[in-house]
């Protein structure tokens, strides 16, 4: 089996595993947001938290994935 460098797969993984982790709390945001009393202030704590989970996710995800050899999961 050729080895694999450059970590593309893993960058994309990562990626995923980011967006699925953000789906429910912008569902839960978004539901929010069509109340008829949304406040600004409430929005822009909703983008910043999916924003941090997003990241957060991603990068964790990313340097698990790295941190295997091969790339592999358990």
């Amino acid at each position: 089996m050729l080895a694999r460098r450059g970590g593309e797969l893993e960058a994309f993984i990562a990626f995923l595993g980011g967006l699925l982790a953000v789906t429910p709390p912008a569902v839960a945001l978004t539901v929010l947001h069509a109340l008829p009393r949304s406040e600004p202030s409430l929005r822009a704590a909703g983008m910043l938290t999916l924003g941090v989970i997003w990241l957060t996710v991603t990068v964790t995800l990313y340097l698990r994935l790295r941190a295997r050899p091969g790339g592999r999961t358990r």
